[in-house]
């Protein structure tokens, strides 16, 4: 497949309307509207294939999107400005994206607001799009790396002599014009790219392996954009004591309260799963942007853990819940008090760091120890040490600063010309499908504005 779609790209084959780095889903759907409207169109990949982190989305089942779009600034998009977001979404919505989808063979498969491909294969998703992408006339480079990017003079403005950081670019004429576009140096070869437009689409630093490895960044700031600083997100957390060892493999419904430097900076709710070196699942993961950037900035970070958040938040309350169950479980032992309430593992934790001894007669539970058990269900402190790194993270926060783009266009405030899409941007979504409608959403966006 690459050999034959490289081979359409000589060393001389002039200037394209609109360069795309990055082959993801934010890439390509850039390139496919930019080559639907017209445009001379290059879509440039490091890696051999199309969308290899696309193709691994909901363990590789791709929920593609989320209907549920309420509550978006802070809610299901965070960054310095989530708000940034909502102008994409509102201009192609999860709804606009299905139907688009629909028209090049992916059919919806609703589970409540979720939406998946028909086949519940994520290779469906990449398949479709780069028979899309060809169909639309896009030309693609794979197994290629751009070395550097220069911004080529303009005979209008000379734009490149007003932006810090760019290295000026000898302008070549092409059939009597000067493009005042863009350079791309090819890796390995003398090969330079020319374009008009480029759009920066090349994700963050996470899943490295998959080809992120923040290249746009790099570009980006060479060309005078600032960058937010980039960590971990949708990831586990690691946290120090060994009791993380006797309860691992535990899933419990939970409720968790993020506290930063001692403020409350986050909440969350859903099945937490206990793992040997600390906390994980959806509600951690939906949490892990904010223990990344406290440890970051040198704060203590801890998670609090209500265990019991079906019954009461308050410790008040969950201790008189334990004494009307002491009462009845009398002739029993503390061993099996948590029997039918909590997972056994879970239990025997907790009654050993409230210093209870399981042979102990529940008859024999004093109040000073019910009122320690009751806090370590209601509040448990769990210490965070570290998230898990890029490579297990589902995706990055941070990313260039969305202050210095155009939401309705996702054009460069600082640099004519340059767009981006996707996760390159200081945007990230929760789990559930928001992070490729922000992907569909700014490429959608970014793809149509660049030959406008």
């Amino acid at each position: 497949m690459s050999k034959e779609i490289n081979s359409t790209m000589g060393k001389n084959s002039g200037i394209v309307d609109v360069a795309v780095a990055g082959a993801g889903a934010a890439g390509m759907m850039a390139a496919i509207e930019a080559a639907r409207s017209g445009a001379k169109v290059l879509l440039i990949e490091r890696n051999p294939q199309p969308g290899k982190k696309l193709a691994t989305t909901g363990n590789g089942r791709c929920n593609y999107t989320n209907l549920d779009m309420d509550n978006l600034p802070g809610g299901k998009y965070r960054g310095c400005d989530p708000g940034f977001a909502v102008t994409a979404i509102e201009s192609f919505g999860p709804e606009k994206t299905v139907r688009w989808f629909r028209d090049i063979g992916i059919e919806p498969k609703y589970r409540g607001t979720y939406v998946y491909p028909g086949s519940d294969q994520a290779s469906s998703m990449v398949t479709a799009l780069w028979e899309e992408a060809v169909h639309s006339g896009v030309r693609i480079l794979f197994d290629t790396l751009i070395r550097k990017i220069r911004k080529e003079d303009s005979e209008i403005g000379n734009t490149s002599k007003n932006v810090p950081g760019f290295s000026r670019g000898n302008s070549e004429k092409n059939d009597g014009e000067k493009s005042g576009g863009f350079l791309l140096d090819i890796e390995g070869s003398d090969r330079v790219i020319r374009a008009k437009k480029l759009i920066l689409a090349t994700g963050s630093r996470a899943v490295p392996k998959t080809g992120s490895t923040g290249d746009g960044y790099v570009w980006a700031k060479a060309m005078g954009h600032t960058l937010i600083p980039q960590v971990p997100a949708l990831t586990a957390v690691k946290c120090r004591g060994s009791q993380y060892k006797d309860m691992a493999g535990v899933r419990t419904d939970a409720k968790l309260c993020v506290r930063v430097g001692g403020e409350t900076v986050a909440g969350e709710e859903g099945e937490l799963q206990l793992t040997d070196y600390g906390i994980s699942g959806i509600p951690v993961f939906q949490i892990s942007r904010y223990v990344a950037y406290g440890l970051r900035d040198g704060k203590e970070v801890s998670v609090y853990i209500n265990f019991l958040p079906n019954i009461s938040d308050s410790k008040e309350e969950i201790s008189e819940f334990y004494k009307e169950r002491a009462e009845k479980l009398v002739y029993k032992e503390m061993g099996s008090f948590f029997t039918g309430l909590l997972n056994q593992k879970l239990g025997n934790v907790l009654l050993r760091m409230a210093n209870i001894d399981r042979k102990l007669p529940v008859s024999k539970l004093s109040g000073k120890q019910l009122k320690a058990l009751s806090a370590l269900t209601v509040s448990f402190k769990a210490e965070c040490a570290e998230v898990n790194p890029f490579a297990n993270a589902q995706c990055a926060a941070g990313g260039i600063n969305t202050n210095e783009v155009d939401p309705h266009t996702m054009e460069s405030k600082l640099v004519k010309g340059l767009y981006f899409a996707g996760e390159i941007l200081d945007i990230d979504g929760i789990c559930g499908g928001y992070n490729l409608q922000w992907a569909w959403s700014s490429g959608f966006i970014a793809g149509n504005a660049a030959v406008g």
